[in-house]
């Protein structure tokens, strides 16, 4: 009898272990069945996590589909699928499939997110070095290089700062001087001979005579195609008068920029407002009330913080970099107010325009298609204005660091400059001319 029963036993303990066994999962289902997905939306090639039962340990039993779209799936096991996000675009609807039979249980969708574009951040020009070096590439050098702006001769114009020089960049890197041998002073005639004192940046017209906002010289400097330099609005000394171009004044003037009819817009740093600089030369403030702050409205009621950068749209709005207010504003001539396009508080945010976060916006430029780029000086970062959304386009940490844009780095970019597509930028930190263009 114990016999008889030893052996009934054993009969139990072997049938219970052969269902264990399988499908080599802890309990056999008729069914394979489907309880949850999480994330429920994202990217391609994100991984996802259905939650179930009935899933065979054999990966390559699992089927998973994505509107049709068959999903790699990395690992398997009875009560759970990790799952590769096949290509597409919208919603998705997805089935289980295990050994050919599709899983029961809960329908599962997956919402695709449009990925952020990818950018390229490589070097131009310059050395980490800093000097006064004409040269290719890396071979030539800078000393600050401040300001960059397109010449229509399709090259760029460098305010190389620290040198007291303008430099020339083409497109292949290669760098020559214009003006300046290092040594700072006020002296207008042939470019051999002239000085400038701590040009900040500069702009160009559509006949090539190149405006540079002279900061320590208080004056808004020319240079035309002959090669002959002149002031032509500024004594010499800081103040804030607005009248005729040689009894005007400015204070630390640091961004200058010009429309299609020649009028030039200057960034009149410490008197906190926007000047304008007709074809007649007379000078006038278009924009701030002279005092610090923050305020939107009328041209005359509005008030700025160190305005620091400055670009015409294609509107004929001016954008302004409002440096210590950490916001992008636009300057309206046709309704005549000042609006904020930008900002929030003093941070590093992206997202909606109104909510996005700067820190020390210091050089604007607006793309063929309206988008404001931003040289964000302190967050070491290009940054992008569009539909109403701000994006990074380039930065992560104080440094030097060519690549995609999600690990490129900058050294306190001051300027920003859109050229057949690329943007390129003046690194200050870093000594040297920087290209971003979409991967």
């Amino acid at each position: 009898m114990k016999y008889i029963n030893f052996l009934l036993l054993t009969f139990v303990v072997l049938s219970v272990w052969s269902c264990t066994q399988e499908d080599n999962s802890p309990v056999a289902y008729k069914q394979a069945f489907v309880y949850t997905m999480s994330p429920q939306e994202g990217y391609i090639n994100d991984v996802v996590i259905i939650s179930g039962r009935g899933f065979s340990p054999v990966r390559e039993n699992n089927e998973v589909m994505f509107n049709g779209n068959s999903a790699t799936v990395l690992e398997a096991n009875n009560g759970q699928l990790q799952v590769v996000v096949p290509e597409g675009e919208g919603v998705a609807n997805l089935t289980v499939s295990i050994n050919g039979e599709t899983a029961a249980g809960a329908d599962l969708s997956f919402s695709f997110i449009q990925a952020p574009e990818e950018y390229m951040v490589s070097s131009l020009a310059g050395n980490s070095e800093y000097g006064l070096t004409d040269g290719q590439g890396t071979n030539a050098f800078f000393r600050n290089p401040e300001g960059v702006a397109k010449h229509p001769e399709g090259y760029l114009i460098i305010t190389d700062r620290t040198n007291n020089a303008i430099r020339k960049v083409d497109m292949e890197g290669n760098v020559s001087t214009i003006l300046g041998t290092g040594s700072k002073g006020f002296q207008n005639g042939p470019v051999a001979s002239a000085t400038l004192d701590y040009p900040w940046k500069s702009c160009v017209d559509k006949v090539g005579n190149i405006y540079v906002a002279d900061r320590n010289n208080h004056a808004i400097r020319k240079i035309d195609p002959e090669g002959n330099v002149s002031t032509i609005a500024g004594t010499g000394t800081a103040g804030y008068k607005d009248g005729p171009a040689n009894t005007a004044q400015f204070n630390q003037p640091i961004d200058i920029t010009v429309d299609d009819n020649g009028v030039l817009y200057v960034a009149d740093n410490i008197n906190h407002v926007i000047r304008m600089i007709n074809n007649d030369g007379v000078v006038s403030t278009i924009a701030g009330n002279g005092e610090k702050g923050y305020q939107d409205g009328s041209l005359s009621e509005a008030s700025f913080s160190n305005p620091s950068g400055l670009d015409v749209d294609n509107d004929g709005n001016i954008v302004v970099a409002d440096r210590i207010n950490h916001l992008i504003r636009k300057i309206d001539l046709r309704t005549q107010e000042v609006s904020t396009v930008a900002g929030s508080s003093q941070g590093t945010r992206d997202g909606l325009a109104q909510e996005a976060q700067f820190n020390n916006p210091y050089g604007v430029a607006v793309g063929d298609a309206g988008e404001i780029i931003i040289a964000d000086l302190s967050n070491h970062k290009i940054r992008m204005i569009r539909s109403g959304e701000v994006s990074t386009i380039g930065g992560t940490v104080r440094g030097f660091l060519d690549g995609p844009s999600a690990v490129a780095q900058f050294y306190n970019p001051t300027d920003v400059e859109v050229l057949n597509g690329a943007i390129y930028i003046a690194d200050l930190g870093n000594h040297r001319v920087r290209k971003i263009v979409k991967k």
